[in-house]
């Protein structure tokens, strides 16, 4: 991914692991994928929560790769 990317617009949408949260609300929109990132760090702590970031370019960013960018 190119550095430029880190700072255009992202979106943020959080999975949860139970049937009654299986469909989540609206994706909450970030001014840069930086922001969206750390974000998505203060999910993924939390047990049964799944954090995807989708790009301005449209790239879908699993949980697995959020997880490297916090490292």
């Amino acid at each position: 991914m190119e550095t430029e990317a880190f700072e255009r617009p992202a979106s943020l949408k959080v999975w949860h692991a139970e049937p009654e949260h299986f469909f989540p609300a609206e994706p909450e929109r970030f001014g840069s994928l930086r922001e969206a990132i750390a974000a998505a760090g203060d999910i993924l702590v939390e047990p049964g929560r799944h954090p995807w970031i989708v790009t301005e370019e449209g790239d879908l960013l699993p949980p697995n790769w959020i997880r490297t960018q916090l490292h």
